[in-house]
Protein backbone atom coordinates (compact mmCIF):
# COMPACT_ATOMS: atom_id res chain seq x y z
CA UNK A 1 0.00 0.00 0.00
CA UNK A 2 1.26 3.46 -0.84
CA UNK A 3 1.18 6.48 1.50
CA UNK A 4 -1.43 8.30 -0.60
CA UNK A 5 -3.76 5.29 -0.33
CA UNK A 6 -3.22 5.18 3.44
CA UNK A 7 -4.19 8.85 3.77
CA UNK A 8 -7.43 8.23 1.86
CA UNK A 9 -8.28 5.27 4.12
CA UNK A 10 -7.47 7.25 7.28
CA UNK A 11 -9.70 10.12 6.14
CA UNK A 12 -12.50 7.67 5.36
CA UNK A 13 -12.22 6.40 8.96
CA UNK A 14 -12.64 9.88 10.45
CA UNK A 15 -9.08 11.18 10.62
CA UNK A 16 -8.55 14.81 9.60
CA UNK A 17 -5.37 16.70 8.73
CA UNK A 18 -4.04 18.67 11.69
CA UNK A 19 -0.59 20.05 10.83
CA UNK A 20 2.65 19.65 8.90
CA UNK A 21 5.72 18.47 10.71
CA UNK A 22 9.27 18.41 9.42
CA UNK A 23 8.93 15.03 7.67
CA UNK A 24 5.43 13.91 8.68
CA UNK A 25 1.86 15.17 8.65
CA UNK A 26 -0.33 14.90 11.74
CA UNK A 27 -3.83 13.49 11.42
CA UNK A 28 -6.30 13.39 14.30
CA UNK A 29 -9.63 11.68 14.78
CA UNK A 30 -11.83 14.30 16.50
CA UNK A 31 -14.24 11.67 17.84
CA UNK A 32 -11.63 9.57 19.64
CA UNK A 33 -8.78 12.07 20.03
CA UNK A 34 -6.32 9.58 18.48
CA UNK A 35 -3.45 11.23 16.61
CA UNK A 36 -1.25 9.56 13.98
CA UNK A 37 1.82 10.64 12.01
CA UNK A 38 1.89 9.92 8.29
CA UNK A 39 5.10 10.31 6.33
CA UNK A 40 5.20 12.44 3.18
CA UNK A 41 6.39 9.82 0.69
CA UNK A 42 3.27 9.73 -1.49
CA UNK A 43 4.19 7.12 -4.09
CA UNK A 44 6.43 4.92 -1.89
CA UNK A 45 5.22 1.76 -0.23
CA UNK A 46 4.49 1.81 3.51
CA UNK A 47 6.86 -0.48 5.44
CA UNK A 48 5.18 -3.70 6.60
CA UNK A 49 5.63 -3.29 10.38
CA UNK A 50 4.49 0.32 10.29
CA UNK A 51 1.53 -0.63 8.11
CA UNK A 52 0.37 -3.26 10.62
CA UNK A 53 0.63 -0.74 13.47
CA UNK A 54 -1.30 1.95 11.58
CA UNK A 55 -3.99 -0.58 10.59
CA UNK A 56 -4.66 -1.24 14.28
CA UNK A 57 -4.78 2.45 15.17
CA UNK A 58 -6.95 3.49 12.21
CA UNK A 59 -9.21 0.46 12.48
CA UNK A 60 -9.27 -1.25 9.11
Amino acid sequence: MKWKELIKIAEAHGFRFKSHGKKHDRYVNPETGVEILIERHGSQEVRKGLMMNLKKIIGF
